[in-house]
């Protein structure tokens, strides 16, 4: 993963040396105007190998670090560029090649009635003609404009992916989603949030067909396992185990992920030794296919109801989740009932929680927007537990003090930085 990275020349007047924070956590902060955002798409872009995208960038020299030292350089000298061993990149002849690869390709129409693209193999609507061949076509340009060796260029793209890992950005436009098909002239707005009760129910059932897999190939081999058993539970281990279970039993009941009995007889008795021990163990076994899970469910809905007013979060393993009266859990509430500010903290720790991987490297711009001061003091707070819960790494840009709150200790205040180095001088 990435370490540090230190950046000359930014806009023509920023020089930075950010290390990143060792606790999983690192905030950017300062005022508008010096590069928190352009820092997240700097890294966004190295992960990639995206060299257009660096390109578009005014900077003198960029170095990435990653955590075994070794590092990967772009340097900007007038109209070249150099990365690493590839010199002399003319990013001009690249720019002026994109208009002549768009040409030649019959899947990429423009639609003049509004102005934009589509990618006729995806049919997804590509509002920005500069992004079209910096954030989708590439590696596929930069093969036929740069006159040197694809090997060479893929070679370096699979050396930075392989010691950036996965990173992801989220962007400060959350809450909506452009598509476009090819037989609509007008393209489709969603509304990110409608899609995510469903998007719940498909993940709980894939963690369910485990559990269903795991739950059948032990119900299938319990006969034998048993009367192989020599040795059975003893009474003191059984009701620590039973107390165990019980708790288990509680989580699976309120999210009414699984059906199944408890032990309804408390009393220990010595002739089922055997089967109890494979009864627990199995039981055991069982649950850590959930238990994932559930640690997700907790956290989602406990973030969320410390959020909302009046209303709360229900999640089931059919609906995925609703929002219902607090008051009278009968009346459900509409999703694009909710104010902006709801919406964005259920997009975003749905995001964060159910839809990032563990170990990845999370960039998050500005989670501050429509969020009440209250919310805002709240959120890193909230981070760390999904960071920890999914072993992540993030970084945070924002200007809002609120977010930043008592955590200074992660901070990186890139306004401090720049008046540093401009009174030393």
């Amino acid at each position: 993963m990435i370490a540090s990275l230190s950046i000359e020349g930014l806009f023509g007047k920023f020089d930075y040396d950010i290390t990143l924070k060792k606790d999983g956590v690192t905030i950017l902060s300062g005022p508008n105007g010096y590069g928190k955002s352009t820092i997240l798409r700097i890294l966004e872009a190295i992960s990639k190998g995206n060299f257009l995208s660096i390109a578009r960038i005014d900077f003198s020299k960029i170095d990435c670090v990653f955590e075994n030292n070794t590092k990967t350089s772009f340097i900007k000298n007038g109209k070249t560029m150099q990365w690493d061993e590839i010199k002399d990149i003319n990013i001009d002849s690249i720019r002026n090649y994109s208009s002549h690869y768009i040409s030649k390709r019959p899947y990429l129409p423009f639609v003049r009635a509004n102005e934009n693209w589509i990618d006729g193999r995806t049919e997804n609507f590509i509002s920005d003609s500069q992004n079209i061949f910096i954030e989708k076509y590439d590696d596929e340009i930069l093969y036929c404009a740069i006159e040197k060796s694809d090997r060479i260029l893929k070679k370096q793209q699979e050396f930075v992916k392989k010691h950036c890992g996965d990173i992801r950005y989220i962007s400060d436009q959350r809450l909506i989603r452009i598509e476009r098909s090819q037989t609509q002239e007008e393209p489709r707005i969603k509304e990110v949030i409608k899609e995510l009760p469903g998007d719940l129910v498909n993940e709980i059932n894939r963690v369910l067909a485990e559990y269903s897999s795991v739950s059948n190939k032990l119900d299938s081999t319990y006969p034998n396992r048993l009367f192989k058993t020599k040795d059975g539970i003893k009474e003191d281990d059984y009701k620590i185990k039973l107390d165990e279970a019980n708790k288990k039993f509680e989580k699976l009941k309120e999210y009414k992920l699984v059906e199944m009995s408890l032990i309804q007889d408390y009393t220990y008795k010595e002739e089922f030794k055997a089967a109890l021990k494979i009864y627990f163990s199995d039981f055991g076994e069982k649950y850590q296919v959930l238990e994932a899970l559930i640690s997700k469910l907790d956290l989602f809905s406990n973030i969320l109801n410390n959020r909302l007013l009046f209303k709360k979060i229900e999640i089931s393993k059919d609906k995925g989740f609703e929002i219902v009266d607090k008051d009278n859990s009968q009346r459900k509430l509409e999703l694009d009932q909710l104010s902006s500010g709801e919406k964005q903290e259920i997009v975003l720790f749905y995001e964060l929680i159910f839809k990032s991987k563990k170990g990845l490297m999370l960039l998050i711009d500005e989670p501050e927007i429509s969020l009440h001061i209250t919310w805002q003091q709240n959120f890193m707070d909230d981070l760390l537990k999904v960071a920890k819960i999914n072993n992540m790494q993030v970084i945070v840009a924002t200007h809002s003090p609120q977010i930043i709150g008592n955590h200074r200790d992660l901070q990186i205040d890139l306004g401090e930085i720049y008046g540093e180095k401009f009174n030393s001088q």
